[in-house]
């Protein structure tokens, strides 16, 4: 092996076929993508066959350990009152006492109330928050540093819209149609919004006026709507992301058809709210817009035949 094949494998693995890398955590998003490379490090430590050799992986993990910690010292103290106070907050809305939650996440008794005592210098370790975190389903960032007893009204409710939205999806009750722009042909509607343009490769930039102009916003996958939202018009959900940025983003907006064929369109809401599970909702939904349309589909009467064959 070379030297620099050597240089460009340091800090990195191999797992399940993708070649994964060590983080240097500067964000707390960064913080939780370090925490799940050093959890799958140690899950291949733990299924290891006997003979196996590990020791390079458990260098691995001893170094994003270091990382992790390092970013945690630039960080200095954090509130521990808000910390705690969410804790016990989640814990009770959930009917669980600390005692309880101590014993199913393998803490030590009393470990969470000893830190929660006025004057102490005492603070939960990461892997405690990083538990915790992922116990009630909450970001390390909301349970560190925002009061989670003060609900957001608006939050809420667009997560409640996305939950429908998905639920009559997987029920039939509803039904989208593609607009394509990543792997379809683009739609009569994508190419009349000023919105999105088409790049000399065919690929389909987004950029809507809320979002970085400075970034080139490509689609992440086909635009699809639903006009049976609102009468006279369409909802389109679009998914799109960037190279300078990480993870992939979800807009919803309507659309109305103008007498000259073409569309005006408005946006409803963008999900990248830090505070709300929108994203993961959005993500669910589109999922299942995606596999409803790639799916086999067949009318209702011929749907009635197949099944009374069976039975």
């Amino acid at each position: 092996m070379s030297r620099q094949f050597d240089e460009y494998m340091e800090d990195k693995f191999e797992y399940q076929g993708e070649l994964k890398s060590l983080i240097e955590p500067t964000s707390f998003s960064e913080l939780v993508s370090a925490l799940n490379v050093r959890d799958t490090l140690q899950a291949i430590i733990d299924f290891a066959m006997r003979e196996e050799d590990t020791s390079g992986y458990e260098e691995l993990k001893v170094r994003q350990n270091d990382y992790i910690q390092e970013y945690l010292n630039s960080i200095g103290n954090f509130d521990n009152r808000t910390l705690i106070a969410n804790i016990t907050f989640l814990a009770k809305s959930n009917g669980i006492r600390l005692g309880e939650l101590e014993k199913m996440l393998g803490i030590s008794a009393g470990y969470i109330s000893r830190t929660a005592k006025e004057n102490t210098g005492k603070r939960l370790s990461v892997d405690v928050v990083w538990k915790i975190a992922r116990f009630f389903n909450v970001g390390i960032d909301d349970l560190v540093n925002r009061n989670l007893q003060i609900p957001s009204e608006t939050s809420t409710l667009l997560c409640r819209f996305v939950a429908k939205l998905l639920s009559q999806t997987i029920t039939d009750e509803i039904e989208w149609g593609c607009e394509g722009g990543y792997i379809c042909d683009c739609s009569p509607l994508l190419l009349s919004l000023p919105i999105f343009l088409m790049e000399d490769d065919g690929t389909v930039v987004y950029h809507s006026e809320h979002m970085n102009q400075n970034y080139k916003w490509e689609l992440a996958g086909d635009v699809y709507s639903c006009d049976t939202i609102s009468e006279g018009q369409k909802l389109v959900i679009i998914a799109f992301q960037s190279e300078d940025v990480k993870g992939c983003f979800y807009d919803f907006i309507f659309c109305t058809r103008n007498e000259d064929g073409t569309y005006s369109w408005k946006r409803a809401f963008h999900t990248n709210d830090p505070f709300s599970p929108l994203d993961e909702r959005a993500a669910d939904l589109y999922v299942q817009i995606s596999k409803k349309l790639d799916a086999v589909r067949i009318a209702p009467d011929i749907r009635s035949i197949v099944q009374a064959y069976l039975h």
